[in-house]
């Protein structure tokens, strides 16, 4: 019996970590680029993350979210919380959520495109920010 509570507690114990790196939620087959208007960038733990406006087809703004590494990672990368402004005009590339909804993972193979600037090459290093 104290095998199975054992076994119980290791699993509770492991199941947040599966659900943290839920990557598998994206569509890793497809890239989908989207040009919009920046709203937020939270530099922060674990990922960083991108919020940003987005007219559809139909011409409704959607927001979109976008997952991305750690700000470590990405600081190594010569990243910096000042990459994204608010209000910002920016081309980027995403993995889409399977689901359909408006998030997705960035692709950093492609590059991203700020004010008409490539901050971010497609080997997924940094430009210098003025």
């Amino acid at each position: 019996m104290r095998l199975g509570y054992c076994a119980f507690g290791l699993l509770l114990m492991c199941a947040p970590i599966v659900a943290h790196h839920g990557t598998g939620t994206y569509d890793s087959t497809k890239s989908v680029t989207l040009s919009g208007s920046v709203t937020e960038f939270a530099f922060t733990n674990p990922h960083a993350a991108l919020y940003f406006d987005v007219k559809d087809e139909n011409g409704k703004v959607v927001n979109w979210a976008i997952e991305m590494n750690s700000p470590g990672v990405l600081a190594r990368a010569g990243w910096s919380k000042k990459m994204f402004k608010f209000g910002d005009q920016i081309t980027i590339t995403v993995r889409p959520a399977k689901a359909g909804t408006p998030v997705g993972l960035i692709n950093r193979q492609k590059p991203v495109i700020v004010n008409g600037k490539e901050v971010l090459k497609a080997d997924g290093t940094a430009n210098s920010i003025d």
